[in-house]
């Protein structure tokens, strides 16, 4: 799913510091765990400049997982034309978007920390400029993957057999692109992603 032409042309400079984060990896390495861990750490001392806004997800409230905007899936099309959200895309039979005020929390110079697929990261350099854009990809290994998800208990052995093979075949790579081993203790993954979060500023458009 993409957003009108109307919104391509990035920040156009309005915001030197604000900064949209871009956190994607296969299912079951850790993005919700090291997100939330992230949250607490940054505690409210830093609330002013770093935000983790709620996704909007076709999944009902009070559901396993994590805290989102639960939205019916007939009210989904028509928000997204209406200019609802800043970046949409399916994926496991649902409907995932990132609001559209987001885009204002950067322009105002935030920083803002969200979970997305790979495949909006190029509509996002498109809508918000790719100095104001940073992708973190997290990564662990196959077997480590596989002790997650079957702990996690959401899939059975055919799903998390596919999503292994997906993830061995998950790769971002460029000069914004940040990489974050997430195979060790919580702790560690927490401290690596939130290093991440603060690298140098990227200076061009990753390849997908």
């Amino acid at each position: 799913m993409s957003t009108g032409p109307q919104e391509r042309n990035g920040l156009g400079g309005a915001s030197k510091k604000g900064m949209l984060i871009l956190v994607v990896g296969p299912s079951g390495v850790g993005k919700d765990s090291l997100l939330d861990g992230a949250r607490a750490r940054l505690g409210d001392a830093d609330a002013a400049q770093f935000c983790f806004p709620r996704r909007c997800i076709t999944r009902p409230a009070g559901t396993i997982g994590e805290n989102h905007i639960p939205l019916r899936p007939d009210d989904f099309p028509s928000m997204a034309k209406q200019g609802a959200f800043l970046l949409s895309w399916r994926a496991h039979d649902l409907c995932y978007a990132i609001p559209r005020h987001v885009q204002d929390e950067v322009i105002k110079g935030k920083t803002v920390i969200v979970n997305v697929s790979r495949s909006v990261i190029n509509d996002a350099f498109a809508l918000i400029g790719e100095r104001n854009v940073r992708v973190i990809s997290v990564c662990a290994k196959t077997e480590v993957l596989r002790q997650r998800l079957e702990a996690r208990g959401r899939e059975d052995r055919f799903d998390i057999e596919r999503r292994l093979a997906r993830a061995s075949a998950y790769e971002v790579e460029g000069p914004n692109v940040v990489h974050v081993q997430n195979d060790a203790d919580l702790e560690t993954g927490i401290t690596r992603f939130l290093e991440a979060i603060v690298a140098p500023r990227p200076v061009s458009t990753p390849k997908v």
